[in-house]
């Protein structure tokens, strides 16, 4: 009966019926930056296959201040450009060129990336920015806490810890033992010695171990993207990265053991340099 609707109306509910169809591998592939859900290139590619389209880049070069590639949607019935993307990295993003970085840890030196793992990188921002401006409201309409921003473009922030802390603070509590001379915090489960005019604490949102869990998910995610061994073990090598595996392991041991075994798994994978 959909031949019979104004077009607009055919064009909702086909959104509508994608966003139901595709919803599951959208949301299990969704990247967890800050605190908050983004959807990577495999699920924008997946709301472009529900609504009959197919996503793909074109034209990488080197320009002045990185590179840059085109994302194009076309319909599968007839081949026609229905939307399009640049992506780019630029020379500025020391993940990828190289750099001096400094967080809250510190200040550490970056290696530059391959070449191809830099053209695949805008290549990947292409297409996921591309679907992005085609079908952003298909991320709103499957309610399901996502951010429309596209997860590669994120990436840099995926390893900052929160930059500003919020105005709200979280108090919490920690339980004095009878003795009073021990107390428990229920958020990292570490026995602390504690007065008990010190018994509540303020801590700022967004920095106890909930951010930490977070960014485990998004480090094990981010591994799929290093592509030589040497990235890997760069990567794993990063005093920041090192000091917040070792937190995790004191808060969370499974996840921990989890991220050491995804860099394992990932080291088997790629091909001896």
């Amino acid at each position: 009966m959909s031949e019979n609707l104004p077009a607009n109306v055919a064009h909702y509910r086909h959104s509508t019926d994608a966003a139901s169809i595709c919803k599951g591998i959208v949301v299990a592939s969704a990247m967890t930056i800050q605190n908050r859900r983004y959807v990577q290139v495999e699920g924008w590619q997946a709301i472009a296959v529900a609504h009959g389209c197919t996503a793909s880049a074109c034209n990488v070069e080197r320009v002045e201040g990185g590179y840059r590639a085109i994302g194009q949607i076309r319909r599968m019935a007839d081949g026609i450009v229905i939307a399009e993307a640049e992506g780019f990295v630029g020379e500025d993003e020391p993940t990828w060129f190289g750099g001096e970085v400094t967080t809250k840890w510190g200040t550490k030196q970056l290696p530059k990336r391959s070449d191809y793992a830099i053209r695949a990188m805008a290549q990947t921002r292409a297409i996921s920015r591309a679907c992005r401006s085609a079908f952003a409201h298909v991320i709103v309409m499957m309610n399901a806490g996502l951010e429309t921003t596209p997860a590669e473009e994120m990436m840099q922030q995926a390893f900052d810890p929160p930059q500003e802390p919020t105005n709200k603070t979280l108090t919490k509590r920690l339980t004095d033992n009878p003795k009073g001379q021990e107390g428990f915090n229920k958020v990292t489960g570490e026995i602390i010695d504690v007065a008990p005019e010190q018994a509540s604490q303020e801590i700022p949102e967004g920095e106890g171990p909930h951010w930490l869990i977070g960014w485990a998910d998004t480090a094990q995610a981010h591994l799929a993207n290093l592509m030589t061994k040497a990235d890997v073990k760069a990567f794993w090598a990063q005093p920041d990265v090192i000091d917040r595996t070792e937190e995790l392991k004191r808060i969370d041991l499974n996840r921990a053991k989890l991220l050491h075994f995804a860099v394992t798994k990932r080291m088997k994978e790629l091909p001896d340099e």
